[in-house]
């Protein structure tokens, strides 16, 4: 069975995404490995030029609520700093150097297809994940002699509506930790978004300025509890978002999608459109 096409704008748009170490297991139960994660993470997301509006690291999956500008011209300048936040100051100095070199023996086609190969890497969800996802399963085989397949396949990723949807599934990632009753409340998990802003992490409180959250501001309760259609539903939002974009995204389905409605937060009613991915026995 072809598997579902991923479904994505090609402008501004709002994602959870969900991903699972291969077979379940619990390779992220290390604080060292949080961390580094968390480290990594960040570093992907600079580099891609994507806002990580917040996050949660389980034991054997993640979740994070991830923005996507609007894409614009990214110079030069920018391109080797990012270069540079993701794989460190020496790889940013042998880029400058190289991209000199070519220009000096007037090449500057190949200087501007080095930087195009680059910038076809930021600004779009696929290329953070696919980024963000090597240089995790880099680090953790080199570090911890782990062989083999790290992560379970692709990721999986919801298309939201801004305001109450991303908010929504913010409030239902930072409850993940308490749903698995590792914590009583949602800021006590360190290992998210919340938890971080929680306790003066400027980055985290950054991501959650940009949904319009702020600590005072997120729900303590597990507001839609474990519902898969937060999981795995293609697109969630307000009826009206949700009927456009399934309209406009027809032909990335795999089989006829249906609405359902899905509950309200705050004073708006949302609901889930699903296709070929439709909710599974379990959700996360």
């Amino acid at each position: 069975m072809a598997r579902p096409n991923r479904i994505k704008l090609d402008g501004e748009g709002y994602y959870h995404v969900i991903d699972r170490i291969a077979h379940r297991e619990f390779l992220l139960k290390d604080e060292r490995v949080k961390k580094t994660l968390l480290d990594l993470m960040r570093r992907a997301a600079e580099f891609s030029g994507v806002d990580v509006c917040t996050y949660v690291f389980m034991d054997n999956h993640l979740h994070l609520c991830v923005h996507v500008p609007e894409a614009g011209e990214i110079d030069e300048q920018i391109v080797v700093e990012r270069v540079g936040t993701l794989y460190g100051e020496s790889r940013a100095a042998a880029l400058r150097a190289e991209l000199e070199r070519l220009r000096a023996a007037g090449r500057e086609i190949d200087a501007v297809r080095i930087l195009d190969r680059l910038r076809a890497r930021m600004g779009d969800l696929s290329e953070f994940m696919k980024t963000f996802k090597q240089r995790v399963t880099q680090w953790y085989n080199r570090e911890l002699g782990h062989e083999g397949t790290l992560w379970g396949g692709r990721f999986k990723s919801v298309l939201l509506e801004k305001d109450d949807a991303v908010r929504a599934v913010a409030n239902y990632i930072h409850c993940n930790p308490v749903r698995a009753k590792m914590v009583e409340s949602a800021e006590d998990y360190r290992w998210s978004g919340l938890g971080a802003a929680a306790r003066g992490d400027a980055p985290a409180i950054r991501g959650l300025s940009v949904i319009g959250m702020a600590v005072d501001t997120c729900q303590r309760k597990n507001v839609f509890g474990r519902d898969p259609r937060l999981v795995n539903g293609l697109v969630v939002g307000g009826i009206g978002f949700v009927r456009e974009m399934t309209g406009r995204l027809r032909a990335e389905f795999c089989g006829s999608p249906t609405l359902r409605k899905i509950g309200a937060f705050g004073n708006a009613s949302l609901y889930a459109s699903h296709g070929g991915r439709s909710a599974p026995r379990r959700a996360a």
